[in-house]
């Protein structure tokens, strides 16, 4: 049977007489309300129930993840092989290496590399507000224990959930219809020190006949990682913090009850406290206080989602849901020099989301092949951004931002799904063919109105094998920053332009955001053939082709502002301009006039004046290959065997101005290998489970100084051993141990060239710091 779990995400659910845990199941497993509920099978990417999946989909479950030994979502999608763990990720190290910088602590899916903010995630279906300023969702507020599954779709899926799916969607199930109460701790520290970390959760629920809830609640800390503790990280000074400390609290709550017989009420929410601490050492050999900074964040997020489903006749549903959401983060950033505090930052990022949707599917006419189905809904959603920075300089404290922006959406789709022919109808060559049609229209107030088509095609010729493919528009609106952020304007000396402008007079320099940027546009497509031979019971296999063309980029047309005067940059610049033009542009920013020059303002002694605003002018090209197998073998009374792998391949380049070379996007220090692959082993006893994964994270190239050098592939191997008590065995009975070793032979990053004194010479974004870390895990089903 089929049963919706959210507006955009659809469950089928086999009966449950073909439902069972495997004798090896966990305490914490063995805990659903009903049988059904722990063994629901994910169709996502569609609005319509029981609709084949016409892009690959990768399913991880909370089980999945723990006997992999993986503890919260971030460690989920890093591990992903079509993610890039650059942009927000608490791992990266405080150098913000490669332009990524973490102000919050938070964990963002990053699909292909495109960006947190050109991926989007649900949770059970529905948006939650931004993290700070990147436009992201801060993936790791949800606790692993609050978690069914989280579902990734690696295409672009804007026609089915509108802006920011460019690169992919992954939604986040939420557990409930639990009846029973589980605890669980951990202790876990890495073996060349620091991330000593504490884990304490609690899930508890009841389910009724017409009804049913669960609520979790989790408390996590560990301490940081010093430069000290790592033998790779060059000159940086031994006390600067390479991975910060972290404290986190967690709430998530969801359930539903029946009315009447065809109205029911579902609601989830969720509730984060995180402060991360971190120091920055500007002199190798000095301290946080003497020559440094530290920073402290504080980051707090919730959301209420309620919905009211109504069973309407002929086989219709409706249903109708709101978000309410906000996302808020304070930073404190103290510097110091020659042991006495000289500046103190303090911005705030606020985020709101409001939205509610009202949707329909059902049934319209019979096929060959089964009955065609049509989704249908409209909905508003409402996002703003708050920004309030405030500096101390010598007691002294003055406002150097404030900015509120905000965006209303109204937006409407359809999606129809054409079965033309079954199994059932017997017909030579074709077991299957399935049409499915997608088209979205969002009215942005202050964007162009976009409207976003897909079509996807799933075509099995006999059974045991099945081709897709799919092709769609994608977009992203700017975020709310790029639009409204200050925009401002320096007097710079000609000796900092290589090369030097026309005269050596200086040159006024403008920079900042851009209220009248444009959508982000992509053209999608992928074809990927899936096989489960009937010979080979439990094994599957898939390979699957992508495609992305995605121009209209925002971005700063000159990225090294000291190479303006090249030739291919000259539309940005105006030479010899009058004193009219410079004061003009001058009077035309919202931010502050900066001279940099030794001497005093002159707009008639000005050599050029260099606009370099926001724009939509980057282009980017991405196409690969992922791969995914799997094979599950019942060995009778010597347990079960489980086997599954998966890999990614990706080739990316990006014009980021007309005119000018392609730049590498993948296989380049600081962007995504060409190659990621995962590769895993389980074994399943009466009351032992027995797992080992090992990661591989392809090699790049380092292109910063020349020559060019090879930097190695880093590969690590995590064990995992679960033994869970013999039922009936008194106060430990439903008690599960586990022992746990992320990167078991400790393997290092390889080390890389510093371009500075204090870099840590190690590419955080692709290899992890952490080293091998001991985790053990207690859990207890009362």
């Amino acid at each position: 049977m089929v049963r919706s779990t959210g507006p955009r995400t659809f469950m089928v659910v086999p009966a449950p007489a073909v439902t069972q845990l495997s004798p090896a199941s966990s305490a914490e497993a063995s805990t659903s309300g009903s049988s059904e509920d722990s063994a629901e099978i994910v169709v996502t990417g569609s609005h319509i129930r029981g609709a084949p999946s016409i892009s690959p989909v990768t399913s991880i479950t909370r089980e999945d993840a723990r006997q992999s030994g993986q503890t919260d979502l971030g460690q989920i999608i890093r591990d992903l092989p079509q993610n890039f763990a650059g942009g927000q990720n608490p791992t990266i190290s405080a150098s913000g290496q490669g332009g990524f910088t973490n102000v919050s602590g938070s964990s963002a899916l990053n699909l292909r590399g495109l960006g947190p903010d050109a991926s989007l995630t649900l949770i059970n279906g529905h948006r939650v507000a931004f993290d700070a300023i990147s436009q992201g969702i801060d993936i790791s507020a949800i606790p692993l224990a609050a978690i069914e599954r989280i579902d990734v779709v690696a295409d672009g899926a804007s026609a089915l959930y509108g802006s920011d799916a460019v690169a992919g969607v992954a939604n986040i199930t939420l557990r409930r219809d639990i009846d029973s109460i589980i605890t669980s701790a951990r202790l876990g520290a890495a073996t060349d020190g620091g991330a000593v970390t504490r884990q304490y959760n609690i899930v508890a629920g009841s389910s009724w006949r017409s009804g049913g809830f669960m609520l979790a609640a989790d408390y996590q800390d560990s301490s940081e990682i010093t430069a000290r503790q790592r033998s790779y990280t060059g000159n940086v000074a031994p006390d600067a913090t390479l991975i910060p400390a972290q404290d986190q609290i967690s709430l998530v709550t969801a359930g539903r009850q029946a009315i009447t017989d065809a109205i029911s009420f579902e609601f989830d929410g969720h509730y984060m406290h995180r402060s991360t601490s971190r120091c920055l050492i500007a002199v190798v050999a000095s301290s946080c206080y003497a020559q440094g900074s530290v920073v402290e964040s504080k980051a707090d997020s919730w959301s209420v989602s309620p919905a009211l489903k109504i069973e309407l006749p002929s086989g219709w549903n409706a249903r109708l849901s709101g978000t309410y959401s906000k996302s808020d983060t304070d930073v404190v950033t103290r510097v110091f020099t020659a042991g006495n505090e000289t500046y103190r930052a303090l911005p705030k990022y606020s985020n709101e989301l409001k939205s509610v949707e009202l949707s329909a599917e059902g049934s319209l006419f019979s096929l060959p092949g089964g009955e065609a189905r049509l989704a249908v809904g409209v909905g508003y959603r409402s996002n703003k951004l708050t920004i309030d920075s405030r500096a101390v300089v010598g007691g002294v404290e003055r406002t150097t931002e404030a900015l509120t922006e905000s965006r209303d959406v109204a937006f409407g789709y359809g999606e129809l799904s054409l079965p033309l022919v079954a199994p059932t109808n017997d017909i030579s060559f074709v077991n299957k063919l399935h049409i499915i049609g997608a088209l979205r229209y969002e009215d942005h107030h202050d964007i162009n109105r976009v409207t976003t088509p897909k079509l996807g095609l799933v075509y099995s010729p006999y059974e045991g094998i099945e081709f897709k493919g799919s092709w769609g528009k994608s977009f992203k609106v700017p975020n709310l920053y790029q639009t409204g952020q200050l925009t401002n304007a320096q007097l710079v000396p000609s000796s900092r332009y290589n090369p030097l402008p026309p005269t050596n007079l200086p040159v006024l320099y403008l920079f900042g955001g851009n209220p009248d940027l444009a959508p982000e546009r992509a053209t999608t497509w992928t074809a990927s053939v899936q096989l489960t031979p009937a010979f080979l019971d439990g094994f599957k296999a898939e390979i699957g082709y992508f495609n992305i063309r995605y121009r209209n980029r925002v971005a700063a047309p000159v990225a090294s502002s000291g190479r303006a005067f090249q030739p291919v940059y000259s539309e940005f610049i105006q030479l010899d301009p009058g004193s009219s033009d410079v004061l003009s542009a001058i009077d035309g920013i919202t931010g502050v006039f900066t001279n940099l020059t030794t001497g005093a303002f002159n707009p008639d002694a000005v050599s050029a004046i260099f606009r370099n605003y926001l724009q939509n002018i980057a282009v980017q090209n991405l196409e690969g290959v992922d791969f995914s197998v799997s094979y599950r073998r019942d060995l009778g009374e010597y347990g079960q065997l489980s086997l599954k792998g998966s890999a990614s391949y990706l080739d990316s380049t990006r014009e980021i101005a007309p005119g000018l070379p392609l730049v590498d996007q993948a296989g380049i220090i600081f962007t995504p290998p060409h190659w990621r692959g995962r590769l895993g082993a389980s074994w399943q006893g009466d009351n032992v489970v027995l797992s080992a994964t090992a990661t591989y994270v392809g090699t790049t190239e380092d292109n910063r100084l020349s020559p060019t050098v090879k930097v190695g592939s880093f590969t690590t191997l995590d064990a995992v051993a679960t033994i869970r008590s013999a039922p009936n065995s008194g106060l430990f009975s439903n008690v599960e141990w586990q022992v746990g070793v992320q990167n078991l032979f400790n393997a290092k990053p390889e080390k890389i060239r510093a371009t500075y004194a204090a870099e840590v010479q190690a590419d955080s974004t692709n290899h992890s710091l952490y080293g091998r870390v001991i985790n053990l895990t207690l859990t207890k089903k009362w």
